[in-house]
This record gives structure tokens, C-alpha cells and sequence, in this order.
């Protein structure tokens, strides 16, 4: 079970990684498509910016609770 959930919420955080992240940039580069009168629905994505990155924040903080004890084997080699 522990695996399982640890495999979707890796595949979700990497869906939303790449989402926010497109999404990112195109709100760095809405004023050169405004330029370019190229329409797109910036009030979208600029909500949809938002919404995801909370829910990326979110999950990364799921995902971290449920790698603690590798990442605490990290750590202890780094000492």
C-alpha cells in the first residue's frame, strides 16, 4: 500500500511540476504575445498558476512525510 501511494503521488507531483511550470511561462511571456495580438487566456492560466502550485506545495509536503525515513538515511551518510 505504502508503495503505491508513494508511486502516485510522485506521478501527480511530476503532472503538476510540469503544468505549473508551462503554465509559468506563459505568464512570462503573456506581454509578448500580447504583442504579437496572440489571444490567450491569461486569466486562466494565471488561476490555474496559482491553484496548482498550492496543490504542488501541498503534495510536496505529503510526499516528503512519506520518503522521511530515506531521507533521514541521507542524511546520517552525510555526517
Amino acid at each position: 500500500m505504502s508503495f503505491k501511494l508513494r508511486m502516485w503521488v510522485s506521478l501527480i507531483l511530476f503532472f503538476l511540476w510540469l503544468v505549473t511550470g508551462i503554465s509559468g511561462v506563459f505568464l512570462l511571456i503573456a506581454p509578448l504575445l500580447a504583442y504579437f495580438k496572440i489571444s490567450v487566456p491569461m486569466s486562466l492560466i494565471d488561476t490555474l498558476h496559482i491553484y496548482l502550485g498550492f496543490a504542488f506545495f501541498g503534495l510536496s509536503v505529503v510526499h516528503i512525510a512519506l520518503n522521511w525515513p530515506a531521507m533521514k538515511g541521507y542524511f546520517k551518510r552525510l555526517r
